[in-house]
């Protein structure tokens, strides 16, 4: 009996080490790549396994990337939501960096979403999809505690949303070329890193949010 549970605990395990062997393959592949460039044989050759293993453990090429981005973005929301902005006199400030953290915690994240986004005919798994919503949330909390006068208060949540993880995935992605190019630029360029950048835009952020209506 001990012998058969050791033997099942072995092959639980390596089941566990394929999946994840191949699931990074396939993210690495999908955020360089995109969906539609990257093959089965291609996942398949960088987890160094067989073609049909991709489809046994996850349905495909459909299935593995709907699992690779729902985790992603699942551990990135957990990382959202273990942040505190109830005790910060600034938090839309907080939420800025909230979101930055979330961003960069998934190097393939950002990629991921931006070639998504750029793909019409790529649809969100709806479960992933309302992962993503859920992030949406923190930025409606945000706005209900400016100040009364603020006028972003009446701001349509979702473009403000937007308008703070779009720059915050853009410099993700851009950062590897814009450090390679910025030596060849005629003009000096600076290079700021991903948390002087974050702290810049929750400063901008934090006074666009915070100006006061216009009065009648």
């Amino acid at each position: 009996m001990a012998n058969i549970k050791t033997r099942t605990r072995a092959t639980q395990q390596r089941t566990l080490d394929t999946r994840a062997t191949i699931k990074a393959a396939g993210a690495e592949l999908f955020a360089t790549r995109g969906y539609r460039a990257t093959g089965v044989r291609d996942i398949a050759d960088l987890a160094g396994c067989n073609q049909a293993l991709v489809s046994y453990h996850f349905k495909g090429k459909g299935g593995l990337y709907d699992e690779i981005l729902a985790d992603a973005v699942a551990e990135a929301e957990r990382l959202a939501q273990e942040g505190d902005l109830s005790t910060s006199n600034y938090p839309e400030r907080e939420l800025v960096r909230i979101l930055s953290r979330a961003i960069a915690s998934q190097p393939h994240l950002a990629p991921m979403i931006l070639r998504e986004q750029m793909d019409p005919d790529r649809l969100l798994n709806p479960d992933t999809a309302n992962t993503l919503r859920s992030f949406m949330s923190l930025t409606e909390s945000v706005l209900d505690v400016l100040p009364l006068d603020a006028e972003a208060r009446g701001w349509d949540p979702q473009i403000v949303h937007l308008s703070i993880v779009g720059p915050l995935i853009h410099f993700t992605v851009a950062t590897r070329m814009r450090e390679a190019t910025v030596g060849k630029l005629d003009r000096p360029m600076s290079t700021p890193d991903l948390d002087t950048f974050t702290e810049t835009l929750a400063s901008m952020f934090s006074r666009a949010l915070r100006s006061k209506a216009a009065g009648p």
